[in-house]
């Protein structure tokens, strides 16, 4: 069968894991056979583990070296309560951007001192929600947000912790969907007018600036935009002392890399990545400042921790294309859809090398030709009832899930040693329609 017609993922390998590994010829999720998960609570279903958190957690905490530092963990890459309870436990604060990931982050147990809301478009409510929960800080994005901000506090009678996020106009070399660095984009504020927001700021009765804030983008595989970014965070942080602001902490965001498997060369150890950022606050001026260092990061915390498990429903033929059609689609894992992303597809019965190999797309039941988890991608023979583990579904996963085409959102699954349990059951047929009326 020719393969011309296929559009091939160029490179294609699977990440290495010692969470996720073929013992007996099966694949297990730490001590756990995922064949016996996928026996007991059936597919798709998202697959955690937690020592993968926890090891990616220490990783970054670590790499940030003895300077006084937060790891507010960014709560869109999975928002799941059982994920959210164990980064509390192991420190982590949150980096939120809704009420909606504020109520969640204090029902886990995060304490609001360790909150930070991000956001371009905060409305009134969700202002009043965090002043309420005695957040930590809420990073202004805009000159109107901060209008809406001091009138709600000025109406309360309160002072209100803020930061400023600044777009530090930095080109993070990643996908443009992802990037939130640069002029163009709607995430922050031009320094310059920042600047023009500084004697108002460090006069307000109601507004304290306790922080300067920025985010270059996700998935950066390189430390250098970091560098470059916090350079201009400090600088400007300098100024912000200097006219009497009482500066307490520098956010220099999120977006550390993980590996899928489809990067040319591994991404730099973690701690290239603490030190760039390091480097570029003393670059900038600011190390003397003495502030406390804040990271959102996300992704790298819990992307590699999940696999998204799913089951060859048909194979399929036509013309010089080949598909293997699985029961998960874009509604459990959007992002090869959303952003042409590459994740790993592993058979849970581990393949020899007498194993026959194919090149097929893998894709789902959804009626959209966008519903797709792989092109292209060169897979041993797999069979109906085969199941399959898409690596790399801990972020941007069960967050981005839909109902499209009447579709239950999957449940998921935490592993720990030998233990599984479910942290969020399947939803039913019947709780597609809960909140409708005839």
């Amino acid at each position: 069968m020719a393969g011309d017609s296929y559009q091939v993922e160029a490179i294609q390998t699977i990440p290495p894991s010692p969470d996720f590994q073929y013992r007996g010829g099966q694949l297990y999720v730490e001590d756990i056979p995922v064949q016996a998960i996928a026996d007991k609570y059936g597919t798709p279903a998202y697959l955690y583990s937690a020592t993968a958190i926890d090891r990616a957690y220490r990783a970054i905490d670590g790499a940030l070296g003895r300077a006084p530092h937060t790891v507010a963990y960014a709560v869109k890459a999975n928002g799941s309560l059982a994920v959210l309870a164990r980064f509390s436990r192991l420190g982590a604060g949150a980096d939120i951007v809704s009420g909606g990931e504020l109520a969640r982050a204090l029902k886990a147990g995060i304490p609001a001192g360790r909150i930070f809301f991000s956001g371009t478009g905060k409305t009134d409510a969700e202002l009043v929600a965090a002043l309420d929960a005695g957040i930590r800080a809420i990073h202004v994005e805009s000159a109107p947000e901060l209008d809406a901000l001091e009138a709600i506090a000025r109406q309360r009678n309160t002072r209100v912790p803020i930061a400023l996020r600044i777009n530090p106009d930095v080109d993070p070399k990643t996908h443009p969907y992802i990037s939130t660095g640069l002029r163009t984009a709607k995430f922050g504020i031009q320094v310059d007018d920042a600047r023009a927001l500084l004697s108002r700021l460090v006069t307000s009765a109601h507004l304290d600036l306790q922080g300067i804030a920025c985010h270059l983008g996700s998935q950066l595989l390189s430390p250098g935009p970091y560098q470059e970014g916090m350079a201009v965070v400090a600088r400007f942080a300098k100024e912000c002392v200097a006219a009497g602001a009482p500066l307490r902490y520098l956010d220099a965001g999120g977006g550390w890399p993980v590996l899928y498997g489809n990067e040319a060369e591994p991404h730099p150890p973690y701690r290239a990545y603490g030190e760039a950022i390091l480097e570029g606050i003393r670059q900038g001026g600011a190390a003397e400042l003495g502030l406390e260092l804040v990271v959102e990061t996300g992704r790298s915390m819990v992307a590699d921790a999940g696999l998204l498990l799913t089951r060859v429903t048909y194979l399929k033929e036509q013309l010089d294309k080949r598909f293997v059609i699985v029961d998960a689609a874009m509604t459990d894992l959007i992002r090869p859809s959303l952003y042409g992303s590459y994740h790993a597809i592993m058979p849970v019965r581990e393949p020899n090398g007498k194993t026959p190999r194919f090149r097929a797309d893998v894709v789902g039941p959804v009626c959209e030709t966008g519903d797709f988890l792989a092109r292209g991608r060169d897979l041993p023979q797999v069979s109906r009832g085969d199941l399959l583990a898409v690596r790399g579904a801990g972020a941007y996963s069960a967050a981005m899930a839909s109902n499209y085409n009447g579709r239950p959102r999957a449940c998921e699954i935490l592993v720990e040693g030998d233990t599984a349990r479910m942290v969020r059951r399947r939803e039913t047929i019947e709780e597609l329609w809960q909140n409708e009326t005839i």
